[in-house]
């Protein structure tokens, strides 16, 4: 293994859970990716176009993949979120293999702009699960 190389895992905490992992809503399996875009637009010139960057950042869509079970209120968390309409704080926990924190990213007035529970497969049963795609207002990176 490369030096300074590490396993990234993530853990996501919302503002308004009270519990002993910090906040922390359980079974998060996959999230997806997290693309900041800078806007451009296209400047006419003598005989081209080009492309320039407008100075607007294009927020992404990212999917969270979470485990449901009856052992846990994620299932309920995610529906009431959904339902109310509610705006969350997200902060994003990079924590390496030992779980030692790398790196926080504050996501700030998030919405769930779709709430998804994937087709069933009953040939090939796999564990319940849901899926949302969310919409940050801003992404802020904080200092450790």
């Amino acid at each position: 293994m490369q030096v300074g190389s590490f396993a990234r895992r993530i853990r996501v905490a919302f503002d308004d859970i009270t519990t002993p992992e910090d906040g922390v809503l359980a079974g998060l399996v996959k999230m997806g990716e997290v693309a900041l875009e800078s806007h451009t637009i296209d400047v006419p010139t003598f005989n081209r176009i080009v492309k320039i960057q407008s100075g607007i950042v294009t927020m992404p869509e990212i999917q969270l993949t979470y485990e449901t079970n009856t052992e846990t209120n994620t299932r309920q968390y995610l529906k009431n979120w959904w339902i109310n309409k509610d705006q969350k704080n997200m902060t994003i926990i990079m924590v390496d293999a030992t779980g030692t924190e790398q790196e926080r990213v504050l996501w700030s007035s998030v919405e769930i702009s779709r709430l998804t529970e994937p087709e069933a497969d009953l040939a090939n049963p796999t564990y319940a699960q849901m899926v949302i795609t969310v919409l940050p207002k801003e992404i802020t990176p904080i200092d450790l």
